[in-house]
């Protein structure tokens, strides 16, 4: 568990994941904000950067990738995990070389807390 609740972004345009998502970090102790979309997130993330950030892949108007390149011109540093219900090969691989953690959907409790826990590590 975090010693100093560090903050988490979730953005996610499914209310109810947002609100699981929400649930389950807070239960690991992390301060947990979320955004229903991608310009929402960074918005977010601008007036306040956070820890880590997990997006959603499949959004509408802005995508996980788009996410996470508009990210990186905040913050070069983002710690980004990225959620997707399929991950072929070429998904993979750009989330590997853009320094993102994939993790797919259905998400098991343990697997979301160790991407987490390891990217919140200083």
């Amino acid at each position: 568990m975090p010693t100093d609740a560090a903050r988490v972004l979730v953005i996610d345009d499914e209310a109810v994941l947002r609100g699981l998502l929400r649930e389950m970090l807070s239960a690991c102790g992390y301060d947990v904000d979320v955004a229903e979309d991608g310009a929402a997130g960074l918005a977010r993330y601008q007036a306040e950067p956070y820890r880590a950030v997990i997006t959603d892949l499949l959004m509408p108007g802005m995508n996980g990738f788009e996410v996470v390149a508009a990210l990186r011109t905040i913050d070069p540093e983002a710690r980004i995990i990225m959620l997707t219900g399929s991950a072929p090969e070429p998904t993979a691989r750009r989330a590997r070389e853009s320094g993102v953690t994939l993790l797919l959907k259905p998400i098991a409790l343990g697997a979301l807390k160790a991407a987490v826990d390891a990217a919140c590590r200083v």
